[in-house]
């Protein structure tokens, strides 16, 4: 994560914050569903996003980031402050998730078995032990949208919880120091 760039976006993210990538399983409301789970990036879980879809999102969360999955990123342009998911060229003023991002992929959306939070917690801790905490994104990788609505939103609860608990754990370490 470039936290830096994601700032002057005007994107506030707490350390370790927890993203679903790819879509998710049909569903006009995932937005909502994500900030009452508490995920720190929420998106509509469409396959592909429009600047409607985008616009139901931020209405949905207002105090939260908002991702986007696209292929033509051109089509947010003018859109402030949005993370994109895409393969393709980023216009301005987006942010784009690439491979210079740390991600810990710590829910594997292609598999229907509900993860633990001590090990979602475990390998997030591993990650940040590794690295920079403040530069990971804690995400489910994609493939949930092939699971069940009520084992998605299990996976997603687990994702929040052991992001909460790696960041307890380090916020205790460094209180320690």
């Amino acid at each position: 994560m470039r936290r830096d760039e994601l700032a002057a976006l005007g994107v506030q993210l707490p350390v370790l914050p927890t993203i679903v990538l790819g879509a998710l399983p049909p569903r006009p409301d995932w937005s909502a569903r994500l900030a009452r789970l508490g995920l720190d990036v929420v998106s509509t879980g469409a396959r592909e996003d429009t600047p409607d879809t985008l616009a139901a999102a931020r209405a949905a969360a207002p105090h939260l980031a908002v991702k986007v999955r696209t292929r033509d990123a051109h089509a947010f342009d003018g859109h402030h402050g949005v993370i994109v998911e895409t393969d393709g060229p980023v216009p301005s003023g987006l942010y784009a998730l690439d491979a210079d991002d740390g991600v810990v992929e710590a829910i594997d959306g292609t598999d229907p078995e509900v993860e633990d939070p001590r090990t979602v917690a475990r390998a997030v801790l591993v990650a940040a032990r590794a690295g920079v905490p403040s530069a990971l994104w804690v995400a489910a990788t994609p493939g949930l949208d092939g699971l069940p609505v009520a084992t998605v939103e299990q996976k997603l609860e687990v994702l929040v919880q052991g992001a909460r608990q790696a960041r307890l754990y380090l916020a205790k370490e460094q209180f320690e120091i």
